[in-house]
C-alpha cells in the first residue's frame, strides 16, 4: 500500500502540469476517491460516472456528463484501473475532441496521444464479420437458447437507458408534480435500494422527494408508461427467437432488470414477442447474471446444451461462459453507432432533446444488430422510409418545433401560408399537429398556396417597372428565352434579339412592353381570384413558410398582397441588398451557398416537395397550369415513402420523446444531412445516387448527390 504522502508526490509528478487547468474526474471508485482526496491546489470542477449521477466525493460534486458544455472543462482525468482506460476513453473521446478537452489517465498518460481519434477499432473490425447466418447456424447446434432482453430483443428509442428519466420528469411536471433533476434522484434511489425491484426503488424516491403515496403511484405509473412508449422490438432478434422456437429449442429470456417478469411480459405482449418458455429476471430471483441467475436457469434446463445471446460483454458473454453456457455477443444500437462512420454525430447530441432525436435515428439505423455486417463501418440505407427518417426528418422536426414556438410567441397571424411545392410536407405535418394535439388547437389555419417563382414573376410584373425587373436575368438566359419561358409569351410573337438592331436588352424588353404588361395583368387578375379562393385573407397579417430560399417568392407575393407577409424559412440564403422582406430562417446561409443545407438542397428538395409538378401560369377559370412533369410515377411513389418516413419519425418524436422547454440546437440535423453522401444506398434505395432534380426556372437537371 502506497503511503498517502508518497501517493500525493506521485500525483504532482504525473499531473502537476495540469494544476491550472479546469479538471473533470471520470470515475467514482476507489482510484477516483483516492485521487480526488489528493488533488490539493488543483481546479477540480466535478466528477462524472456511468453509475452515479449525484452526490459528491471529498466535497467535489458528481455531475452529469450530458451537462458539460464548451468551456466548462479543459481536462478529463480517467480515474480507474489502467486496463479500463481505452474502454472509457472511447466512450468520451468524441465530445472531448469537439470541445477541445484533453484526456489523461490517473497514471499521467496522455490518452489522446496513446489511442488517437479514429473510428477504427479491432473490436469493430471483428464485429463487421458477425452475421445473422452465423448466429442461425449456432442456434441450430444447441438444445436451449436464451436471450437477453434490453438492447437484445427490445431496445429503447432513447440514446441511453437513463434518458427515459428526463421524459418522466417532463411528464410528471405536466401532472403538477415537480421533481427537479429526476434522473439524478432516480439513479441514486436505484443504487441505494440495491436495484432489487421498481417498488423498492420508488420507496426511496418517495423518501428523497417527500412524495405522498398518491404522488408515488402517479410517478411510478408515469415511468412505466414512458418506458412502454419508447420500447420497440429489435426485429431481427425476434425473428431469431422465433427461429429457435420453430426448431424445437427451449427458449428463455434472462434479464438483469428492476422490472419484474409480470410487467415485462405485458411489455413483450404489446410488442408481439411471444413463444418463449420462461423469463428469468434478477429482481424476481434475487440474483443477477453475474452472481447466480444463470445457475438458477441451469437448474431448469438440466442436462441441456445451452447458448446465451446478449449485448453486454460482462453479463451476457463472460458470465454465462463461467457457468458452462456458450455465449454469443451482439451490439446495442448505441455501441453500433460508435463502430460506424456515424460515430462523430454523437458529438452533437448534448441536451436531452438532442439525445432523444439521435436515439430515434439509431433505433432505425441499427435496429438490426447485423446492420454493419460486411460494411467496414459504413452505414447502409436500405429503405426509403429509413432515408426520410435519417436525413430529412430531423430537419423537419427542428423546423416544425421552431414554427410552433414562433406562432405561440407571435399570435398575430391570420394564416400560415405554406408555399408550393416545398411547403407540401410541412403543411401536412402542421395540420396534423393542429388537429390531433389539444394544446395546439389555437394555431392559425394553414393554407397551401401554389406559388412558384415563375408564376409569381409573371403576376408581379404588372406592378412596378417590368423592364427593370427583367434585367435581373441578364447573363443567365437569352432575352428571347426570358420572354418566352419566364414571361410565357408565344414564340411566334417574340422578335429575335439582334445586338446590331437593339441598343441593349433593356431596349429589347421595352419594345415588347405592351405584350409583357398585357400578359402579366392577365396572370395577376386570375391569380388574385385563385388566392381569394384559397382562403388566404390578403388584408390580414400572414406568415409565409418556405424551405431553402433567398426570399424571391415572398418578395413577389408581398407586392401582390395588401398586407406584406412575414417569413419563417428552414434556411434563408441571405444575399446583401437583394430583397427587403421580414424573414428569418432556422438556418441562415450568409456565404451565398456555403452552408451544408444549401450544398445539399437538391437532395433535400426531392423529399420536401409535392406530387404535383410546378405551377407556372393561370389558365381560364382561374385554374392553375402546371409545367411538364419530369418525374416518373415510380419516382413520385418513392418520394411518398420518404415523406411517410419523415411523418412517422416526427410524430414518434413529438409524442414520445420531445421535452418542452429543453434545448434542441440546429447543429445535429445539419450534421446528419452532411452524412447523406457518406453512406451506401442499397436495396430499394439503390437508385438514389442517380436521382436528379429538375429546376423549372432554368430548365436544367441538377445532381442531388456526389458519391
Amino acid at each position: 500500500m502506497i503511503k498517502k504522502q508518497e501517493y500525493r508526490q506521485q500525483i504532482v509528478e504525473r499531473l502537476g502540469h495540469l494544476r491550472n487547468r479546469k479538471i473533470l474526474i471520470y470515475g467514482t471508485g476507489t482510484v477516483a476517491r483516492r485521487l480526488v482526496g489528493n488533488l490539493y491546489g488543483f481546479s477540480v470542477i466535478g466528477i462524472v460516472d456511468r453509475l452515479h449521477f449525484g452526490g459528491s466525493i471529498a466535497g467535489v460534486p458528481i455531475i452529469l456528463w450530458d451537462e458539460i458544455q464548451p468551456g466548462d472543462v479543459e481536462v478529463v482525468i480517467i480515474a480507474a484501473s489502467s486496463q479500463n482506460y481505452e474502454e472509457i476513453y472511447q466512450r468520451i473521446v468524441d465530445k472531448c475532441m469537439l470541445f477541445g478537452i484533453n484526456i489523461y489517465g490517473e497514471n499521467g498518460q496522455d490518452l489522446i496521444t496513446a489511442y488517437g481519434w479514429s473510428s477504427f477499432t479491432v473490436e469493430g473490425a471483428r464485429y463487421y464479420r458477425r452475421s445473422e447466418t452465423e448466429l442461425r447456424q449456432l442456434i441450430a447446434q444447441y438444445d436451449a437458447v436464451s436471450f437477453d432482453l434490453f438492447d437484445t430483443l427490445v431496445m429503447r428509442k432513447t440514446l441511453e437507458p437513463a434518458d427515459v428519466f428526463d421524459i418522466v420528469e417532463d411528464r410528471i411536471r405536466r401532472k403538477g408534480i415537480l421533481i427537479p433533476r429526476f434522473k439524478v434522484l432516480r439513479r441514486e434511489a436505484e443504487l441505494q435500494s440495491g436495484s432489487h425491484n421498481i417498488y423498492q426503488i420508488y420507496e426511496k424516491i418517495s423518501e428523497f422527494a417527500g412524495l405522498t403515496k398518491a404522488q408515488e403511484k402517479i410517478v411510478l405509473e408515469t415511468e412505466l408508461a414512458c418506458e412502454r412508449s419508447v420500447l420497440l422490438p429489435r426485429k431481427k432478434m425476434v425473428e431469431l427467437l422465433e427461429y429457435a422456437r420453430n426448431l424445437g429449442k427451449r427458449v428463455s429470456i434472462i434479464s438483469d432488470m428492476y422490472l419484474g417478469a409480470e410487467i415485462l411480459e405485458e411489455f413483450l405482449k404489446e410488442l408481439h414477442i411471444e413463444g418463449y418458455d420462461n423469463i428469468y429476471v434478477s429482481c424476481d430471483c434475487g440474483v443477477s447474471k453475474n452472481n447466480g441467475l444463470f445457475e438458477r436457469y441451469l437448474r431448469d434446463v438440466d442436462g441441456m446444451v445451452c447458448l446465451h445471446i446478449g449485448d453486454n460483454i460482462i453479463s451476457d458473454v463472460k458470465a454465462p461462459m463461467k457457468c458452462g453456457i456458450a455465449s454469443y455477443g451482439i451490439k446495442s444500437a448505441f455501441e453500433m453507432i460508435k463502430l460506424s462512420n456515424f460515430r462523430y454525430i454523437m458529438s452533437w447530441a448534448h441536451t436531452c432533446n438532442e439525445k432523444n432525436l439521435l436515439g430515434l435515428i439509431i433505433a432505425e439505423l441499427f435496429n438490426n444488430p447485423f446492420a454493419l455486417y460486411g460494411t467496414s463501418g459504413i452505414v447502409q440505407i436500405n429503405s426509403l422510409e429509413m432515408l426520410g427518417k435519417t436525413f430529412a426528418a430531423p430537419l423537419a422536426t427542428i423546423y416544425m418545433l421552431e414554427l410552433l414556438a414562433y406562432l405561440r410567441k407571435n399570435p398575430i397571424y391570420k394564416n400560415v401560408v405554406f408555399g408550393a411545392r416545398d411547403g407540401f410536407l410541412f403543411q401536412r405535418l402542421y395540420d396534423r399537429i393542429k388537429n390531433e394535439f389539444q394544446e395546439t388547437g389555437d394555431l392559425p389555419e394553414s393554407v397551401y398556396l401554389l406559388a412558384s417563382r415563375k408564376l409569381c414573376i409573371r403576376a408581379a410584373l404588372a406592378i412596378g417597372d417590368p423592364v427593370n425587373s427583367l434585367m435581373m436575368y441578364r447573363g443567365t438566359k437569352t432575352p428571347e428565352d426570358v420572354l418566352t419561358d419566364i414571361i410565357g409569351l408565344p414564340k411566334e410573337r417574340v422578335t429575335p434579339y439582334d445586338a446590331g438592331k437593339h441598343m441593349d436588352e433593356e431596349e429589347y424588353y421595352a419594345a415588347h412592353l405592351e405584350m409583357i404588361t398585357k400578359k402579366s395583368k392577365s396572370v395577376l387578375g386570375r391569380y388574385l381570384e385563385y388566392i381569394k379562393g384559397s382562403r388566404v385573407d390578403m388584408n390580414q397579417k400572414n406568415l409565409f413558410c418556405d424551405f431553402i430560399s433567398r426570399g424571391t417568392v415572398q418578395h413577389l407575393l408581398n407586392q401582390i398582397f395588401y398586407e406584406p407577409m412575414d417569413g419563417l424559412y428552414v434556411c434563408r440564403c441571405i444575399v446583401k441588398d437583394l430583397y427587403s422582406i421580414n424573414a428569418r430562417g432556422v438556418y441562415e446561409d450568409k456565404l451565398e451557398g456555403g452552408s451544408i443545407l444549401y450544398s445539399k438542397h437538391c437532395f433535400l428538395e426531392t423529399i420536401f416537395t409535392s406530387p404535383e409538378a410546378s405551377v407556372e401560369d393561370m389558365g381560364e377559370g382561374d385554374s392553375p397550369e402546371f409545367s411538364h412533369e419530369t418525374r416518373t410515377k415510380e419516382e413520385i411513389e418513392n418520394m411518398r415513402k420518404e415523406q411517410q418516413g419523415v411523418e412517422d419519425f416526427f410524430f414518434d418524436y413529438y409524442k414520445c420523446l420531445w421535452i418542452e422547454g429543453k434545448e434542441l440546437k440546429n447543429k445535429l440535423p445539419e450534421a446528419l444531412i452532411y452524412m447523406c453522401d457518406q453512406v451506401e444506398y442499397v436495396g430499394e434505395c439503390s437508385h438514389v445516387k442517380e436521382t436528379k432534380l429538375y429546376e423549372d426556372l432554368g430548365n436544367t437537371y441538377l445532381e442531388t448527390l456526389k458519391i
